[in-house]
C-alpha cells in the first residue's frame, strides 16, 4: 500500500509540473488541443518503444476495448472542459474547482460500487476538500457557466479514474494500456485540431524542449497513476493527485514568482493534514 502512495504522489508531482511548461508552450500559438495532442503522441511512442524493448504482447481481450475507449474518452472530455472553464474564469479558479474530484471519486465508489470507507478516509477527504476551498478566489467567481464547466470536468475526471480502478484497466501492463488509449485520444484531439486549426504552431528551440518536456511528464504522471490506482484504489489514489495543486503551486511561487496568499497556506495546511491521516500507521492493537 505505501508503494502505491509513494507512485500517487510522484505521479501527482509530475502532473503539477504541466502547467509551468504548458504556459511557455501557450505563448507561442499552440492551442489547448495541440498541447494535448504532442502530450498523448509523445506518451504513445514511449509506451510502443517501452513495449518493443521489453517485448511485452500487445494482444488485448476484446472485451476490455470498450473500457479502453471509454477511459480515453473522458480523459479527453476533460481536457476540453478544463480547458473551455478558462474561458469563463480564471485559471486558478478553474484548476480549483476540478480538483473538487476526489468528492465524485468516494460519491461514484460509495453510491455505485457499493464501496465502504473508513472514518478517517471520510475526514481526510474533508480536510482536502476545503484545502482546496481555499485556493478560490471568490472574489473572481461571477460567471455560473465557467464555474459549472470547471466541476463537470472533476466530474469527467473522477470517471476517468473509477474506470481505470474498476473496469480492470489498472491491472493491464502500464504500457500497454497508454499506448492503446493515446492511439485513440491522439486521433480524437487531431481530429479537433485539424479542424479547428491548432497546428498552426511555432516550432523553435524552446517549444520544442517545452513540449519534450510537457510529454515527459506525461509519460511519468501517466503510467505511475495507472500502477498506483492498481495499488491502492481510485479513491485513495485521488486524494494523494491532490499534491499536483500544491506542486503547481509551489514552481509558480519559485520559478515564476507568483505570489503565495495567506488563504494559500492554510489551503496546503489543510491537504497535508487530510493526506497524513491516510499515510498515519494505525496502531496495532496489543
Amino acid at each position: 500500500m505505501k508503494k502505491g502512495m509513494i507512485l500517487s504522489i510522484i505521479s501527482a508531482i509530475c502532473f503539477g509540473l504541466v502547467p509551468l511548461f504548458t504556459k511557455i508552450v501557450l505563448s507561442m500559438n499552440y492551442d489547448v488541443i495541440a498541447i494535448g495532442f504532442f502530450r498523448f503522441l509523445g506518451l504513445g511512442i514511449f509506451s510502443a518503444c517501452m513495449i518493443k524493448i521489453k517485448k511485452v504482447p500487445l494482444k488485448l481481450d476484446v472485451s476490455i476495448l470498450p473500457s479502453i475507449a471509454l477511459d480515453s474518452f473522458f480523459q479527453v472530455l476533460t481536457l476540453i472542459l478544463l480547458s473551455t472553464s478558462y474561458l469563463f474564469i480564471p485559471t486558478g479558479n478553474a484548476t480549483s474547482l476540478h480538483f473538487m474530484y476526489p468528492i465524485f471519486v468516494f460519491l461514484i465508489l460509495y453510491f455505485y460500487y457499493k464501496n465502504h470507507f473508513s472514518k478517517v478516509q471520510w475526514i481526510a477527504l474533508i480536510l482536502s476538500i476545503l484545502g482546496i476551498l481555499f485556493f478560490i478566489d471568490f472574489g473572481n467567481m461571477n460567471n455560473g457557466i465557467g464555474m459549472l464547466i470547471a466541476i463537470v470536468s472533476g466530474l469527467t475526471y473522477a470517471i476517468y479514474m473509477v474506470i481505470l480502478d474498476k473496469q480492470g484497466l489498472a491491472a493491464l501492463n502500464p504500457f500497454v494500456l497508454a499506448f492503446y488509449t493515446c492511439i485513440m485520444e491522439v486521433i480524437v484531439l487531431g481530429i479537433i485540431g485539424i479542424v479547428i486549426g491548432s497546428f498552426s504552431i511555432t516550432v523553435n528551440g524552446l517549444a520544442i524542449v517545452s513540449v519534450i518536456a510537457l510529454s515527459a511528464l506525461s509519460i511519468g504522471g501517466t503510467l505511475l497513476l495507472q500502477v498506483g490506482t492498481r495499488l491502492i484504489g481510485s479513491g485513495m489514489a485521488s486524494l494523494f493527485c491532490l499534491f499536483e495543486p500544491l506542486t503547481s503551486l509551489f514552481c509558480g511561487w519559485f520559478l515564476l514568482k507568483d505570489p503565495i496568499l495567506a488563504t494559500n497556506i492554510i489551503g496546503c495546511i489543510l491537504i497535508f493534514a487530510g493526506i497524513f491521516l491516510i499515510m498515519k500507521p494505525k496502531k496495532r492493537r496489543r
